[in-house]
Order: C-alpha cells, then structure tokens, then sequence
C-alpha cells in the first residue's frame, strides 16, 4: 500500500473486516472542519482562517489515528473552504498516505447518470484517492455500477438516514428495505456498504436480516441522538462485526478542549468512544 490510495488486492468488504479486526476498533472519525468551531477554539471566534482549519483535522486525524479504523471526510465541508488547491485531493492522499492501514472514506453521497457517476467514481479513488465513498442510489443501477467495478474501492448506498427528513421517502412503503435488497443483489464484487442512522434502532435489525454480509456505516451516535447501546443490538454487534460506528462533532470539538489542550482531547474522545464499542460488543 506505497501508493496514495492503494488497497489491498482483495475486496473492499473483506478489507474493511480486516482493518477492524487487526484494529480492533469499529469507530469511523469524520473530519468536517468548521472554521467557526477552530477558531473559538483559538480565542477568535469571529475570525475565519480557512488554512487553519484543514490543518486542524490533519491534527485531529493524527491524535485519533491508533483508535479509529476509518476517516471520513465530509466533502461538503472541504468544498465550502476557500482554497487555492482542491482540497480533497489534498486530504485524501495525506490521509493514504500517512495512514495506509486505515480506511479513507469521502462522504459525498454522489450519483448521477452512468457516464457522470464514472467521472465521479474517477474523481473519488484516482484524482483524490480515497477507498471508499457514500453514493446515493435512488436513480438505479447504472448510477450505482461505476463505483463497484473495482472490487478494492467501496460504495456505501444511502439506506437509511439519521435526518427527519428520511421520514419523507425512505419508510414510505418501506423504500429503506428496498435499497437494502438491491445493495445485496448489486454486491458481485463484494464492496456495497450501506449507511443506516442510528436514530432509527427499531429498522436496524430488518436491515441486517435481508443484508447479513454488507457493512454497515452508522452515523448517529452522540450529537444527533442514537444510542450505542441500543444499536449494537439491532444489529447483532457481537456477531457480525462488519460495520463502522461514524462519530464527527462528538470527538473533533470535545466541550472542554482547548486550542492547547485540542490534540489530547480529540484522542480521548475517539479512545473512549471505541473502547466503549468494544465494551457493548464483549457483552
């Protein structure tokens, strides 16, 4: 794994199953600056240094890197920095680079007709290097195809989401447990993940009855609600341990951090949040 980017020569999902074990951590980190939460943390909370800003998740990436098994950058966030260099490209070949053992995920929730999601899919695992990316599957299989036809690199379906809004289509007639079943169907090279929300334990379990075999990516946990404990359970945690616990404000800006004190808090967090994973999963 010299190269940026580069996986193992097996697939995505299996490699994924192995960096947690090897790991022994299910926790994702997100990594979305924002330049208002970097800057209070300074001392300047009306002044924007959008520099500062990449370089603290750099930092917050190294401080969490021995606990986590998974980045997740938020492409939002970096889009919205003003920048002189594309800053994703930028983070995905630090985060491979330094961090070869630990997967890079860009949360982009791309997909769009076949011939745009294959630049998609290009930009994503070649320009910018990452190993995996969120893809919103609603417009069907061809949006979904170019980011699957490299078994190493991962796609995770839009499922079921941790916003109200999911409320809007993804329960109506139960649209969730499609994309579930289509996910299952598309997985011929086995690297369809799905996201779920941890907001909404109580369709877990259905979700890991009809996809037993694809990782889970779980957002959720802490600053929007979702409880631990409870989806451990729904999803048969101890037993099927290919899923990642996604945890973003709740160990990039601890309460009580300061800009001395940033690093060391920002690695207690994800300490703490991944020991008590595996603590519900040793249950």
């Amino acid at each position: 794994m010299s190269e940026a980017g580069s996986s193992p020569e097996i697939p995505f999902n299996r490699w994924l199953e192995q960096v947690c074990t090897t790991r022994n951590s299910n926790l994702c980190v997100g990594l979305d600056p924002d330049c208002s939460r970097v800057m209070a943390l300074m001392g300047h909370p009306t002044l924007s240094n959008s520099d500062l800003c990449v370089s603290t998740m750099f930092t917050a990436a190294s401080a969490a890197a021995g606990a986590c098994a998974a980045f997740k950058p938020n492409a939002a966030f970096f889009e919205a920095v003003e920048s002189d260099t594309p800053l994703l490209a930028k983070v995905g070949e630090y985060l491979t680079k330094l961090y070869p053992n630990i997967i890079a995920l860009c949360d982009a929730k791309r997909g769009d007709i076949g011939n745009t999601s294959a630049r998609y899919a290009e930009a994503v695992f070649r320009t910018q290097h990452f190993h995996a990316v969120t893809v919103n599957p609603l417009m069907g299989h061809d949006a979904v195809e170019p980011f699957l036809r490299d078994p190493a690199r991962g796609a995770f379906l839009l499922c079921l989401t941790s916003n109200p809004g999911a409320d809007d289509f993804l329960l109506k007639n139960e649209l969730y447990l499609r994309i579930a079943e289509k996910a299952v169907e598309w997985n011929t090279n086995d690297n369809v993940g799905l996201v779920v929300g941890a907001t909404r334990p109580e369709y877990l379990a259905r979700i890991r009855e009809i996809a037993p075999d694809l990782p889970l990516l779980i957002p959720g946990v802490g600053a929007q609600g979702g409880k631990l404990d409870e989806t451990l359970e729904a999803i048969n945690g101890p037993v099927n341990r290919r899923f990642l616990i996604n945890a973003s404000r709740a160990v990039l800006y601890p309460t009580d951090a300061t800009w001395e004190t940033y690093a060391e808090k920002v690695g207690a967090a994800a300490r703490q949040l991944r020991d008590d994973i595996n603590n519900h999963l040793a249950v």
